[in-house]
């Protein structure tokens, strides 16, 4: 206390030290702004670093990176405020994305910081590096090939997709009136996903549930989603003291994980108190396949719990949320590109007669009879590519390296890979980049063309490319099939969609449609 009274008298005694140094803060921020002039990529301000960009752009993040690297030759180190740290580089090279996540895979890992940002995951495979990644990815590998388990999936998509999103649809569409259709694909979304984990209805998306409020367990995901994209651009020191006061956004993302534990361990309690009869359709769900998996003898019963818990809602996440995004921005291409759309119902009813249907009701194509829709797998495609529901991925350097390009990168480095901005960089996919066109997709015989991960990362790349990339899919198209075949979706005059800034690639506004009922044969 006496150095800081010390240190105030002398400014005060020799206030042209301090006007000296005000004037120097003030010139040398002047000369950055004539430097940089008409550049979109961000200042480093004197004392604060970059964080004026991330504040001057929160609520549209996403598209200011995109224009930050197109016009630094897509690499740029981000400078967080002094002595609080927040440093990292951000990249949507190919060649980079190439060499940290496949070719040099060993040489990077999510890192401490990252278990630490998102660790509402647990220890589980979204976090785990090194060993625990290792055998973790065998388990899960193991599970999401197992027949039974891919069986149950594709079945409860289509039997979820019957029984709940086309009734819905159905009635919103004789009552006239605007949807709000990303609700509907979250609500949709969770009842799949944890008809998959649990193998029980939650059934949030009924005609009398979906006008409730979310359900606890899908609010608290999307809260989550919303903590973790905020502890990534603010500097770690703030958000931890947030955590420690327990205020704000991170009280918020404390209570979400709580509803997530209490919920799931539940589940898990239940399940072991009784479990399920095994028989046909029976033990194929996620929950089934893992509980089934030989025990780590070491395991104490409260860390095979936590090993449960862990599996569930990591695949909840991403099987929720990133299902969910994807047919919200899909349906929102085919609203603003109607010639898509009929190309792709035009595909689907050349293939109506080997669809399921019965008596009228509305038509669910099974997965068999998609695997020839060619032209909605590529607008899908085309989709992941302008909107990837994951729109970055971050790593930390295990050691010294240095890019493709020549950048050094140091030990500890974090660095950023947008997903996002990959799609929009014209040296990427050309100058019709931030077009939608799936037609890029098919070759000239009408099959889909094959595209590198490191290019198209929509789905991670090299050794953590997503398992579950082919379900995903199945999962998209055949919800986006029977959506396209038995409804016409129209955008609602006026409504700006727009995507937020999160870890999942919501929008900021929803999408409000209306609904019609197509007259099918």
């Amino acid at each position: 206390m006496a150095t800081m009274g010390a240190f105030r008298t002398f400014l005060l005694s020799y206030p042209e030290i301090l006007l000296a140094a005000l004037c120097f803060l003030s010139l040398a921020a002047l000369r950055l702004a004539l430097r940089c002039r008409g550049s979109s990529v961000p200042l480093r301000w004197p004392v604060v670093g970059m964080l004026p960009f991330v504040l001057s752009n929160l609520g549209h993040l996403l598209d200011a990176a995109t224009a930050a690297l197109r016009d630094s030759g897509c690499m740029f180190v981000f400078r967080g405020p002094w002595l609080v740290g927040g440093d990292f580089l951000v990249t949507c090279d190919p060649a980079a994305v190439h060499h940290c996540l496949a070719a040099n895979f060993d040489c990077y890992d999510k890192g401490h910081d990252f278990a630490e940002m998102f660790d509402v995951a647990g220890n589980g495979l979204l976090n785990a590096d090194a060993v625990s990644w290792a055998r973790q990815r065998q388990v899960v590998a193991t599970v999401f090939a197992a027949p039974v388990f891919r069986s149950f999936v594709i079945s409860t998509v289509a039997r979820q997709t019957a029984r709940l999103l086309l009734p819905f649809m159905d009635h919103a569409a004789a009552a006239g009136r605007a949807v709000e259709l990303e609700d509907v694909f979250m609500r949709f979304s969770l009842d799949v996903s944890y008809a998959v984990v649990f193998a029980a209805d939650l059934d949030s998306l009924t005609v009398s549930a979906a006008d409730a409020p979310y359900p606890p367990f899908g609010q608290a995901t999307r809260i989550a989603g919303e903590a973790v994209m905020f502890r990534h651009v603010v500097p770690a020191r703030w958000w931890k003291l947030l955590r420690w006061l327990n205020v704000g956004i991170e009280r918020r993302f404390a209570e979400a994980k709580a509803v997530l534990d209490e919920f799931v361990y539940l589940e898990i309690a239940n399940r072991k108190a009784k479990p399920l009869p095994q028989g046909e359709g029976q033990g194929g769900d996620l929950l089934s396949m893992y509980m089934a998996w030989p025990r780590d003898p070491a395991m104490t019963d409260r860390q095979r719990d936590e090993f449960l818990r862990d599996a569930a809602v990591g695949y909840m996440i991403a099987a929720k949320d990133l299902v969910a995004s994807a047919l919200t921005w899909l349906f929102y291409m085919l609203c603003t590109h109607p010639h898509v759309e009929d190309k792709v119902l035009a595909e689907l009813e050349s293939l109506r007669a080997n669809a399921a249907c019965c008596g009228g009701k509305p038509v669910v194509f099974d997965c068999d009879t998609l695997r020839s829709a060619t032209y909605l797998h590529a607008a899908v495609l085309e989709t992941l590519r302008l909107h990837p529901p994951a729109p970055f991925e971050e790593k930390e350097a295990r050691a010294d390296d240095v890019l493709p390009d020549g950048t050094r990168v140091t030990k500890g480095t974090r660095i950023l890979f947008c997903i996002y901005a990959m799609g929009r960089v014209e040296g990427i996919w050309g100058d019709d980049c931030r077009e939608y066109r799936p037609e890029r997709w098919l070759s000239g015989s009408g099959r889909v063309r094959h595209q590198p991960s490191y290019k198209f990362a929509a789905f991670n790349c090299g050794p953590r490319s997503c398992l579950g990339k082919d379900l995903g899919l199945i999962n998209l198209k055949i919800a986006a099939a029977a959506i396209i075949y038995n409804f016409r979706v129209e955008l609602v005059d006026g409504h700006v969609v727009e995507p937020s800034d999160s870890v999942v690639l919501h929008t900021k506004n929803g999408l409000m449609v209306k609904l019609k009922r197509r007259e099918v044969a």
